[in-house]
């Protein structure tokens, strides 16, 4: 093979060359730290804890909107998805409680209330608590209960 000074014409130089490829290089190191960095906002355990928060708050919307069990589906899926304290799970539990006595459905609410109850709460929430529980409990065992609402 001979060298042919034509070709050398034709192609790029290596001042060229060179500076292409650094660039070339710097932009796909650029473009992969960037999708790095994507993946990792949309996997980030702070965006998983809104979303989970996010169940919790339209649960209070749909439960002050008089919607409960709407506002109950939000709120076991809140406890079924978030880790949290055993004191917010507690809080949560009593509320998914009260809102199944509000639909008059005391075996449903005992279930939530007795969750509610293994946790040490304030005071003022526990004797709410143990009022709600006695509450149903006196409803279950009276002769009218076989007209409560069982799911």
């Amino acid at each position: 093979m001979t060298y042919d000074p034509s070709l050398q014409k034709d192609g790029l130089s290596n001042k060229i060359k060179i500076p292409i490829i650094i660039l070339t290089i710097v932009t796909l190191c650029t473009l992969g730290a960037l999708f790095i960095k994507i993946v990792y906002s949309v996997n980030s355990p702070e965006n998983k804890l809104e979303r989970q928060q996010h169940l919790r708050i339209v649960g209070d919307k749909l439960k002050n909107s008089g919607l409960n069990e709407q506002a109950i589906d939000q709120y076991i899926k809140y406890l079924e998805k978030a880790k949290t304290d055993p004191l917010t799970r507690s809080t949560v539990a009593h509320t998914i409680g009260e809102l199944y006595m509000e639909l008059g459905n005391c075996r449903e609410a005992l279930i939530w209330l007795f969750h509610a109850e293994t946790t040490e709460l304030e005071d003022k929430q526990a004797d709410e608590l143990k009022k709600h529980i006695d509450i149903c409990l006196i409803q279950i065992n009276s002769p009218k209960s076989k007209n409560l609402i069982t799911r």
